[in-house]
C-alpha cells in the first residue's frame, strides 16, 4: 500500500519534470509526517538518481525534504491543538514518554534515527513541549538524516555503474531503516521493563 501511494504521487507529478519530482517528494514526506509512513528514504534515493552528478540537485532535495518534514509535523501539531484528542489518549501519550530515557524535546532528535514515537507533531502538542525547541530539533535532525541519505546515494552513483547504483543505495538505506526500527524496538522494550520495575517498587 505504501509503495503504491508513493508511486501514485510520483506518477501524478511526473509530467512536470524536475519540478514535479520535487513536488512529489514534498507530498510524500508531508504525508509521512502527518498521517502514516511512506518510506521517504526510498523515494529520496530514486529521485536523486535523476541528476546524481549534480551537487545542487542533491542540496535542493535535502532542503525540500527537511522543510516538508517540518511542515508535516507542524500541520499535525496544529490539528491536535485545534481538534483536541480525548483526554484518555493524551494521558496514555504522556505516560508513554515518561518510560523513555529522554522525556522532552530531545526525544525528537533520537526519534529521527530510531523511531520510538509515532506522530511526533501530536506528541509536541499533547506533551506541551517548547515549540521553538521542537522546531529546531525536527529541522536539524531532518537535515542530518536526509543529508546522509543523499550522500549515500551520491557515493553509490559516483562509484558504481548507473544500472546497479540505485539498488546498492536502496540496499544501504534499507539496512539503515531496519537498524533504526530494531533500535526503536529494543529501546521501547527496555523502557517498558524500567516502567514495570518502577511500578513494582
Amino acid at each position: 500500500m505504501i509503495d503504491t501511494i508513493g508511486q501514485d504521487i510520483i506518477d501524478l507529478f511526473a509530467d512536470l519534470g524536475d519540478v514535479g519530482m520535487l513536488l512529489a517528494i514534498t507530498v510524500i514526506i508531508w504525508i509521512d509526517g502527518t498521517a502514516f509512513p511512506t518510506l521517504p528514504e526510498v523515494w529520496m534515493v530514486l529521485i536523486f538518481g535523476a541528476h546524481a552528478d549534480s551537487f545542487g540537485w542533491g542540496a535542493l532535495l535535502i532542503i525540500i525534504a527537511t522543510l516538508a518534514s517540518l511542515s508535516g509535523n507542524l500541520a499535525l501539531f496544529a490539528l491536535v491543538k485545534i481538534a483536541k484528542l480525548p483526554k484518555w489518549i493524551q494521558k496514555k501519550m504522556r505516560q508513554y514518554t515518561q518510560f523513555l530515557i529522554l522525556k522532552d524535546e530531545r526525544l525528537l532528535i533520537l526519534n529521527r534515527f530510531a523511531p520510538i514515537v509515532p506522530y511526533t507533531g501530536a506528541f509536541i502538542a499533547v506533551c506541551n513541549w517548547d515549540l521553538r525547541k521542537s522546531v529546531t530539533y525536527v529541522f536539524f535532525s531532518g537535515l542530518a538524516k536526509f543529508a546522509v541519505i543523499v550522500v549515500i546515494a551520491w557515493l553509490s552513483y559516483d562509484n558504481l555503474r548507473q544500472e546497479i547504483a540505485p539498488f546498492v543505495s536502496l540496499g544501504i538505506v534499507a539496512v539503515i531503516v531496519t537498524a533504526s526500527i530494531v533500535s526503536s524496538l529494543v529501546y521501547r522494550r527496555r523502557a517498558r521493563a524500567r516502567g514495570e520495575i518502577a511500578r513494582s517498587q
